[in-house]
């Protein structure tokens, strides 16, 4: 990495780890550190030394050349005054597109050259990710609100998190660029897979292209588990029943693409918004019983409730499109319309 003159020792150190000869230890912003210290000690997660440049020596985030300290990539993009003097190619491209690809008449923001340190890029895109994706309350069992949203949060930090972290910071050429599309998200991270790891293997394979800013991450409780990232992604998605991730190794990038809950899902949280108390009790009841009868229905509430005001409500959910009716007169069965 010529522009940074990053010594070339891999048989000894990960690439994260080198010194850079144009960094010094001036180029790491020291409150950030010991900002980092006490919140990764109070986490459990770190119980070593609370001296500023002792932790930089042991997490290499510093490291000598000719006997002078020098800060390593991951000094500088963990914790540096301003990372992008050093690594102005270590920034973040973000699109969100109305319709289904990536094109220009489509563009509902670009936001190019994210900066800061990889904690500020996280931070940032997750919640850009969050304020632009659907969000709801739909009615679970016994009525309860239960809350729904296109992606799990979990879901897109993990992402955010996996494309910084293993991305190639040598590679000068390239961002790492998240797209928002209608119906799906791509994280796009230059460098493809790290040696050894396909995309067969992923998943159980631990391997880690920047190991000392991974740990780092882990610290302050940004990755939960060295070479579990991925494997969330893939639980959380089974867990809400939704379409499995697609990975791609792309001859040097690594694409993540995950598919959103339908939207027809927040037309119903739309409907459900409106409801009274006991068009919700009604709506939960017949979705955990499949068909239902206006006799069971009637099951639900006190005798002071009439026939009349339950056949109303019934006919306010068949309206909202939330149930169907089959059937006339005794036959008559109510079901969630789907």
């Amino acid at each position: 990495m010529s522009e940074t003159h990053i010594l070339e020792d891999s048989h000894l150190r990960s690439t994260d780890s080198q010194p850079i000869r144009s960094a010094s230890l001036s180029d790491i912003n020291i409150d950030r550190v010991i900002s980092h210290i006490a919140q990764a000690t109070m986490r459990g997660r770190y119980s070593g030394t609370r001296d500023p440049l002792e932790y930089l020596k042991h997490q290499r985030c510093v490291a000598t050349i000719d006997g002078e300290l020098h800060a390593t990539p991951t000094g500088i993009l963990c914790f540096g005054h301003n990372p992008q003097e050093i690594f102005p190619h270590a920034v973040v491209d973000i699109g969100h597109y109305s319709g289904g690809e990536p094109i220009s008449y489509e563009v509902m923001h670009i936001e190019k050259g994210l900066g800061g340190t990889l904690l500020d890029q996280i931070d940032r895109v997750e919640s850009f990710l969050w304020t632009n994706t659907l969000h709801g309350m739909t009615i679970g069992d016994g009525a309860r609100r239960v809350e729904i949203n296109e992606y799990p949060r979990v879901v897109l930090r993990e992402l955010v998190v996996n494309m910084v972290v293993h991305r190639d910071y040598t590679n000068q050429h390239s961002t790492a660029r998240v797209q928002k599309l209608r119906d799906r998200i791509e994280w796009i991270s230059p460098g493809g897979l790290p040696p050894g790891v396909t995309i067969e293997n992923l998943l159980v394979a631990q391997s880690s292209r920047n190991p000392a800013i991974a740990r780092v991450l882990y610290e302050i409780g940004m990755v939960e588990a060295f070479g579990q990232g991925l494997d969330t992604v893939v639980r959380e998605l089974q867990i809400e029943e939704m379409q499995r991730a697609r990975f791609d190794d792309l001859s040097g990038f690594f694409q993540v693409t995950v598919w959103g809950k339908p939207t027809s899902r927040f037309t119903e949280i739309a409907s459900v918004s409106r409801l009274n108390d006991r068009q919700r009790r009604i709506l939960s009841f017949i979705r955990a019983h499949g068909w239902s009868t206006p006799r069971d229905i009637a099951g639900l509430f006190d005798a002071h409730i009439t026939q009349r005001s339950i056949q109303r409500d019934l006919k306010e959910l068949i309206a909202a499109g939330l149930v169907s009716q089959d059937g006339k007169g005794r036959a008559v069965r109510y079901q969630v319309q789907e």
